[in-house]
C-alpha cells in the first residue's frame, strides 16, 4: 500500500478529499493532512510520502517549493496539484517535479482525481516491480561472477597451467591478471560464526560482503584477483612487476581495506601475506600450504596482518604445569574469583605463547582441563553444565586462534563459576539451608515466602529477615535467581518456548517472567535464545 498526504491551505478541500476518496480501495493510506507547505515539509520530511496532493498557492512555502524538497529526498515522489493557476509557468515547473497529473480546482471532479490516483498508484508499482527486478538480476549477475572466480581459483590451485594458458583462461572469464609477478595475500574473516550471530547474517552472505568492500577499496590502486576460497577465507592476488617497491603500497591499502570492514561490518579480518610468485605452480604451492596449514595461523593475533611462516611447535610436555593450572583455576571457579581467574588463565596463555606448542595439544589440554572441574562440579550442583561434553569438544575443536581460546575459556569458566555460587550453600542456620536445598529441588514448583516459612514452622517476616541476614538476599530474590538460572538451560538445551518454560518453571505470568529474565539478562528470553 503507497502513502500520501494531502496540503493545501483550504480547509473543506482537505476535509472534502480526505472522506470523499475511497483511499483504501485505491491502495492507498493517507498519512497526513496539512494547511501549508512549510508544515507539510516540516512534519512528513522524516518519513516522506509516496504520493504528495498539493495546492500551489500558499503562505511561508507553495506547493512547487515543498514537492522540490521531497524529491530531493525521495526522487521517486510522485504529486498530483490541485490549483487555482492556469498559467503556462506553473504547469512548467510542475511537468519538472514529475507531477502526475495537473488539476484546476474549478473543474475538479472526484472521479478524475481518483482515475489520477489510480494511475499512479499503478505506474509506482510497475517502477518497483522493475527496480526490484533489477536488484535480483543484479544480484544474480553478481553471484554468477563470484562462481566463475571461485572456479578460476579452484582449478588454478588443483590443476597445473602453463603461464600463458592460465593468463587465458582468466582472460576467457573476464579476469585480467597478465603480470610478471603475483603477491598472494590470504583473508581470514576473524570468528565467522560469533560474527553471523551478532550480525544476525548467514556466514556465506558475511564473506561476500567483505569480498565487495575489500574489492571496491583495494581495485582503486591496484590490479589484483580477488575471490572466496570458502564461507571464512577469501584469496587475492595482486599483479606486481615489482614487488619489492608494491609492497609498502599494498599493506597500506591493506589496512584501508580492513578498517572499512571493520567500520560498515563491524567484525575483524586478519590478513596473511605468502610468498611472492612467478607462475601458476609457484602461486599454486603457496596458497596450497596457506590453506592447509591453519595450525600456522593459531598465534597470530586477531585483526593483524602478517607474513606467512612455518613454525616448528614445541616437542616439550605441556602437561608439566598442569597440576598447578588445574589447583588455581580450580580455586579461583570455587570462589567465585573472576579477577584472578582472568589473570591466571592470561598468565597460561603467555606461556603456551612463548613455548609455541602444536594447537591440537593446547586444545587437547583445555578439555582436560574442562572435563576434569566439570566431573567435580557436576558432582557439586546435581545440575546440568552449561554445556554438554560433546558440544565442549566441538566448540573447542573449532577455535582457530590461542587469543579466541583464552577469551571463550574466561567466559565459560565464568559462567561455571556463577553457577557454582548460585548453587552453593554458605549458611550454617539449618533453616536457612534447608530452604535453599527445598528451592534448588523443586525449582520448577512455585515457591513463595509464606509457604517455605511454613515448611519450617517459622513466622514469614522472621523467616525472610534471617535469610536476608544470613545470604545477603531475600528469599524470593533467591528463587528468582535460580529459576532464571533453570531458564537459560531450557532455552540454550530444550527446544521449549518461552512460553512452555514460564509455565514450566512456576509463573503463573509470563509477562511478569519475561519482565524478570530481561532486569537480571539485559534482554528478552527470546533474544538470549537467538544470541545463544
Amino acid at each position: 500500500m503507497l502513502t500520501a498526504i494531502l496540503v493545501d491551505d483550504d480547509y473543506p478541500v482537505i476535509r472534502y478529499l480526505s472522506q470523499a476518496v475511497p483511499w483504501s480501495e485505491l491502495g492507498i493510506e493517507l498519512i497526513g493532512c496539512y494547511y501549508s507547505g512549510l508544515e507539510a515539509w516540516e512534519k512528513a520530511q522524516l518519513n516522506p510520502p509516496d504520493l504528495i496532493i498539493t495546492d500551489i498557492g500558499m503562505p511561508k512555502m507553495n506547493g512547487l517549493e515543498m514537492l522540490e524538497k521531497f524529491r530531493a529526498v525521495k526522487p521517486g515522489t510522485r504529486a498530483i496539484i490541485l490549483s487555482c493557476h492556469n498559467e503556462f509557468k506553473y504547469a512548467q515547473q510542475a511537468l519538472k517535479l514529475n507531477v502526475g497529473e495537473y488539476i484546476l480546482k474549478e473543474s475538479l471532479d472526484i472521479e478524475q482525481l481518483q482515475q489520477a490516483l489510480k494511475t499512479l498508484v499503478t505506474e509506482v508499482g510497475l517502477n518497483r516491480k522493475q527496480h526490484s527486478e533489477m536488484l535480483v538480476y543484479k544480484q544474480k549477475q553478481s553471484q554468477n561472477r563470484a562462481a566463475l572466480k571461485e572456479k578460476f581459483l579452484k582449478d588454478t590451485l588443483y590443476q597445473s597451467w602453463d603461464k600463458e594458458a592460465w593468463i587465458e583462461q582468466a582472460r576467457s572469464n573476464g579476469i585480467l591478471i597478465h603480470a610478471k609477478n603475483y603477491i598472494p595475500l590470504l583473508i581470514v574473516i576473524d570468528r565467522p560464526e560469533e560474527a553471523s550471530r551478532v550480525r544476525r547474517m548467514s556466514e556465506y552472505t558475511i564473506s561476500f560482503a567483505v569480498e565487495n568492500i575489500m574489492q571496491e577499496v583495494l581495485e582503486a590502486d591496484h590490479s589484483l584477483f580477488i575471490s572466496r576460497y570458502s564461507h571464512k577465507e577469501i584469496v587475492i592476488l595482486f599483479c606486481s612487476d615489482k614487488p619489492s617497491k608494491d609492497h609498502q603500497a599494498i599493506y597500506h591499502s591493506i589496512q584501508n581495506a580492513a578498517s572499512a570492514v571493520q567500520k560498515y561490518l563491524k567484525l575483524s579480518v586478519s590478513c596473511i601475506f605468502g610468498a611472492e610468485a612467478r607462475s601458476p605452480e609457484e602461486i599454486r604451492g603457496t596458497l596450497q600450504r596457506m590453506l592447509r596449514e591453519k595450525s600456522q595461523r593459531f598465534y597470530f593475533p586477531t585483526a593483524g596482518i602478517h607474513r606467512f611462516e612455518e613454525i616448528c611447535f614445541s616437542m616439550e610436555d605441556i602437561y608439566a604445569e598442569y597440576g598447578s593450572l588445574y589447583a588455581v583455576i580450580n580455586d579461583d571457579i570455587a570462589l567465585n574469583r573472576d579477577t584472578e581467574l582472568r589473570v591466571h588463565i592470561k598468565e597460561w596463555r603467555e606461556w603456551v605463547y612463548s613455548q609455541k606448542f602444536h594447537p591440537n595439544e593446547v586444545k587437547e589440554c583445555v578439555l582436560r582441563l574442562l572435563m576434569d572441574l566439570q566431573m567435580k562440579t557436576k558432582q557439586l550442583l546435581q545440575s546440568p553444565l552449561p554445556m554438554a561434553e560433546e558440544k565442549l569438544f566441538s566448540v573447542v575443536g573449532d577455535i582457530e586462534t590461542l587469543e579466541h581460546l583464552e577469551d571463550w575459556l574466561v567466559q565459560y569458566l565464568e559462567e561455571l563459576a556463577r553457577k557454582i555460587s548460585i548453587f552453593s550453600i554458605k549458611s550454617k542456620r539449618s533453616e536457612v539451608i534447608k530452604a535453599q536445598q527445598f528451592v534448588i529441588s523443586h525449582v520448577t514448583e512455585k515457591i513463595t515466602l509464606e509457604d517455605m516459612a511454613g515448611r519450617l514452622n517459622l513466622n514469614a517476616s522472621y523467616f525472610s529477615r534471617l535469610f536476608k541476614r544470613e545470604t545477603n538476599q531475600n528469599f524470593i530474590e533467591y528463587v528468582n535467581m535460580l529459576k532464571l538460572q533453570k531458564a537459560k538451560e531450557l532455552l540454550n538445551q530444550s527446544g521449549k518456548t518461552v512460553e512452555e518454560i514460564s509455565e514450566y518453571l512456576g509463573y503463573a505470568n509470563k509477562s511478569y517472567f519475561i519482565k524478570l529474565f530481561k532486569r537480571e539478562m539485559g534482554m528478552r528470553p527470546s533474544e538470549y535464545a537467538a544470541w545463544h
